[in-house]
């Protein structure tokens, strides 16, 4: 199963295709870098956000997820002039029938 990471957000039209891809880039060198599957961050990173006691592991994959969102969001507005921007990452799992999952 190939992950697949996208930027979301209220304001993800303003970001141009070349940004957009960069900003990606940027996300997946951090996943990269600390060996972390992007999935197992966002899922811990929800799970966080719902108030849910979470492990030390998922809170470090936590850490990793808001590393990877802020390199990303940073790659795509870098030179704009507001910082109040609803613009995020989102990671997906390509299926065997061509459909995709949203992550959980």
């Amino acid at each position: 199963m190939r992950r697949v990471i996208t930027l979301a957000g209220q304001d993800v039209e303003l970001v141009s295709e070349k940004d957009t891809a960069l900003a990606i880039q940027a996300a997946e060198e951090v996943f990269a870098k600390h060996g972390a599957d992007p999935m197992a961050c966002e899922v811990a990173n929800q799970k966080q956000y719902s108030d849910a006691e979470i492990t030390r592991d998922e809170a470090l994959l936590c850490a990793i997820w808001e590393e990877a969102n802020y390199a990303a969001w940073h790659k795509a507005t870098i030179g704009w002039m507001s910082r109040d921007i609803d613009l995020y990452i989102m990671v997906r799992s390509t299926v065997a029938d061509g459909m995709d999952a949203i992550s959980a």
